[in-house]
Order: structure tokens, then C-alpha cells, then sequence
């Protein structure tokens, strides 16, 4: 049977692009309820501590003001489920349950008013009172507190061993012991995190901005000690999320919180600034790669160690070497993940979860060794293609990356290229080459000059 239509090449209209192009698409914040307010949250100026007072009078007194909420009259939740089964629960999600404060940015309160003006306004009046301590923030590799989690994002196995890395390093023709670090990645989509709720007595409707419904149902429904069949959740259209809507957040929930006081349809759109504290992020990595190799440059050992950090009040562990487990073909192989608890924001899913981080650090290390053993990359790269899962031993369904490698540098025209560093320049730009999405970092930049300007940089969730 011959294949008449194809997708790849041809041109493709998106079912909802009509909608989107002409304004017609419905976002969660823009469905009209009657009798609608809105909720803004109050947000932590500490990263440790307790809060000691809370004092609302002014918001109170500002008109339009509905309710001022806090752990001293917020209703009591229900414990927070895990999201999945398997995953820990986000104790984040317990929203004004207790006065403690485990990082900046964590909402301790919210004002509800008739208008977002006059509820942002309110929130501004809200004083709070705490008893700060000494927060830890600092990613290190070599912190004593460092621990192993039962398992990684996806389930995974934290820590596999196979033959023996530390002799056959030893022993290697050609060694690499290298260390990457990767920052922390904010999920911030041109949408922010928003909900609608509306509570009535046969239950609570959400138009939220999410990509997992199912799992905001189910959470708000055992939060709420509500029944399943109780909680509609209506997502048409996202607006952008990068997994950050994926699984719930304090936002929504804080929302359901208060059209259940104020009995009022509630609507909440976090600010720009708010993003980077409750809507999950990417969370820095520190990686060690040790690679070894025998003079033909056929890999015969490869240690994979990660660290990174996790919140005080909920775990959460990238799979960042998991991808090097089936990767590359070698005889010894060793990956492992350790954590640290640190007074930060809970770290969360983001486009290409663990495996993004961790390509990046093996991607460069077999760079590196590539230099190193004056290979060329592409051929270090062919040269290690496993016939089957390293890990496993099982066959793969398909894989095409040799055929790929060898495509795109004929495509490229890679053979007669000069891979010497720094010896090409068009104008003030050097021009590099290379393979393994880094690229050849000697070239490919403008080539130096003295900075126009210093810039100082500020933590985008750090008020002034």
C-alpha cells in the first residue's frame, strides 16, 4: 500500500490556529462569570522562619476589600495528595495551613476584593511580622547533607552500577574528569499561571491555565474533601507552559480557597514577578563526568555523578543522568544523583525534564574527549553507538543517529573544514564549527572586545 499524504514537508493548519489568529480563543482568565473577584496574593519577604503577626486592618479598610486570608483564619485542607502515584506530595500546595515560611516568595496571604486594582492595593497594606532565621541557599557539591532519593523524575532508579569505573579509569589510554553546572531555568510562558473558580453547592468549576487537568481535579477534589465527579476543570487553551501546568500549583489552589470563602466567582493571574517563585522551575545542576577511553577512543568507562537541590518542604529529584545510561556504549558504567534541602522554592517538570541538563554535561564531556584524544567528534560519536541498551541489553525499536551523524555532515560539508580553534573569521566574528549541540566553544563568537558596560544583576524574586 503506497503512502499518499505525508506531514513531514507539507503544510499543516493547527485545528485551534483560526480561533488564536482571529482573538476568538476563550483563556482561563478572560471566561465571564457573574460577580466576579479577584484575589491577589501577599508574598514572603523571608526564606526561613515563622510568622509571629499579621496585621490587616489597612487592607480591611480599603473599599472593595472582601476578605483578607492567612493561616490564622484560612479553612483547614485536607493532606496534600501526591500528584501521581509514586511522586512525593507538594506540601507547597498546603496553603496557609501553618505559619512557617520555607523560601521567599511563598505566599503567607491573600486579599480578595471586588477589583484586581483595590486587591493588589490591599496587599500592599498587609503587614507581617517574623521570626527569621539563618536561610541555606547554596548549592554545593561537596555539602555534607547531601542525600540519595528513593528514585528520580520518571520513576527512574537513582543510582546504577555496572563493571568497574574506578579501575578502568585508572587504566584508560585517554581520561577526562570534568565538571558542568547548569543554572536554574524559569518556566515563564507569554501566559502566565491563572484560574477562574467557581464555587457552588454542587461543587467547584475551574477555568484554569494547566496541561493536566486530571491532576488538578484530582488534587483540589482531596483537598477540598471533595468527590471527583464535584470538580470540573476547563482548559481549552493553555497560552504556553513548558511543563510548569502540568501539575498543580499554590496559585489555583488559592483561588479555589477563595471563592469558597467569599462564595463569589474568584479569578487570579499571577504577575510576571510572581512566576519565579510558585510556578516551578528548572533546578541547578552540578555534574561530574569521568570518561575513559582506549586509543581507537572507544569508551570503557563512563562515571555520571549529579547533584542538585530540592525545597526543605517537598522532593524533587531531575533524572539528569538517566539519559547516559543508554546513550553511549561502554563496559563500566556508573551514574548516581544526590540532593540537597535548601530554603528555595519548590523545583518542578520543565520542557525535556532531567534530560535536558544532563545531555548538555555528556554532550560537552565527549567534546572534550574528543579534543583530547585528537579524534574527530563524529566519529567518537560512531565509534561508541551501542547495538543494544547499555543499561538493558534489550534491542532497541529504532535508532538513527549514526545514519543522522553521517547525513548531516555530508549535508554540512564537515570532512574538509579546518577544525583548528580560532582560525576562521569573517569580519570581527570567529566562525566555529562543531557537533553535539555545544558546538565548538572556541569559535563562533564575536571575537573580544572591551565591554561597552557593567551590568549588575539582580534575583528577579528579590525585592529592592
Amino acid at each position: 500500500m503506497s503512502l499518499t499524504t505525508r506531514a513531514i514537508g507539507m503544510p499543516l493548519d493547527r485545528a485551534d490556529g483560526p480561533a488564536k489568529v482571529t482573538g476568538a480563543a476563550m483563556y482561563a482568565y478572560e471566561h465571564a462569570v457573574e460577580r466576579a473577584a479577584y484575589v491577589f496574593p501577599v508574598q514572603s519577604t523571608i526564606a526561613k522562619g515563622r510568622i509571629v503577626a499579621i496585621d490587616a486592618s489597612a487592607a480591611k479598610a480599603v473599599p472593595g476589600v472582601l476578605s483578607v486570608l492567612s493561616h490564622e483564619n484560612a479553612p483547614r485542607l485536607a493532606p496534600v495528595p501526591p500528584p501521581f502515584p509514586g511522586f512525593p506530595p507538594d506540601e507547597d500546595l498546603a496553603l496557609f495551613q501553618s505559619a512557617v515560611v520555607a523560601y521567599d516568595g511563598q505566599f503567607v496571604a491573600a486579599v480578595v476584593a471586588e477589583t484586581p486594582e483595590a486587591a493588589r492595593y490591599a496587599a500592599g497594606l498587609v503587614v507581617i511580622r517574623y521570626a527569621e532565621k539563618p536561610p541555606d541557599v547554596e548549592l554545593d557539591a561537596n555539602r555534607a547533607d547531601l542525600y540519595k532519593p528513593a528514585k528520580v523524575g520518571g520513576g527512574y532508579e537513582t543510582d546504577t552500577m555496572s563493571g568497574d569505573v574506578e579501575a578502568a579509569l585508572a587504566s584508560a589510554a585517554v581520561a577526562l574528569d570534568h565538571t558542568y553546572t547548569t543554572p536554574a531555568y524559569h518556566n515563564n510562558p507569554l501566559k502566565p499561571h491563572t484560574t477562574v473558580a467557581v464555587w457552588r453547592d454542587d461543587g467547584v468549576t475551574l477555568y484554569n491555565s494547566d496541561q493536566g487537568p486530571h491532576a488538578i481535579r484530582d488534587t483540589v477534589a482531596r483537598l477540598f474533601c471533595l468527590p471527583l465527579e464535584q470538580v470540573r476543570v476547563i482548559a481549552p487553551f493553555v497560552g504556553g507552559a513548558f511543563g510548569s501546568k502540568a501539575l498543580p500549583h499554590p496559585p489555583a489552589i488559592l483561588a479555589v480557597m477563595a471563592a469558597r470563602v467569599t462564595r463569589r466567582p474568584v479569578k487570579l493571574a499571577l504577575t510576571r514577578e510572581q512566576m519565579f517563585a510558585v510556578a516551578g522551575y528548572r533546578p541547578p545542576t552540578i555534574q561530574r563526568l569521568r570518561l575513559g577511553a582506549g586509543g581507537d577512543g572507544r569508551l570503557t568507562a563512563i562515571a555520571h555523578d549529579v547533584v542538585e537541590q530540592t525545597a526543605t518542604i517537598t522532593e524533587y529529584a531531575e533524572q539528569a543522568a538517566v539519559a547516559t545510561r543508554m546513550v553511549y556504549a561502554a563496559p563500566n558504567r556508573r551514574t548516581t544523583h544526590r540532593l540537597a534541602r535548601l530554603d528555595l522554592p519548590v523545583p518542578s517538570w520543565m520542557r525535556a525534564p532531567g534530560e535536558c541538563p544532563g545531555m548538555f554535561a555528556l554532550e560537552s564531556a565527549m567534546d572534550e574527549l574528543a579534543i583530547a584524544g585528537h579524534l574527530d567528534p563524529i566519529e567518537l560519536l560512531v565509534r561508541n553507538e551501542p547495538a543494544v541498551d547499555p543499561e538493558t541489553g534489550l534491542p532497541f525499536s529504532s535508532r538513527g543517529l549514526v545514519a543522522c551523524l553521517r547525513e548531516g555532515a555530508r549535508r554540512f560539508g564537515w570532512a574538509p573544514r579546518d577544525p583548528t580553534p580560532r582560525t576562521r573569521q569573517d569580519g570581527r566574528w570567529l566562525v566555529g564549527d562543531g557537533v553535539l549541540g555545544v558546538g565548538d566553544r572556541r569559535g563562533g563568537a564575536k571575537a573580544p572586545r572591551p565591554p561597552a558596560r557593567r551590568i549588575r544583576w539582580r534575583h528577579p524574586t528579590r525585592r529592592p
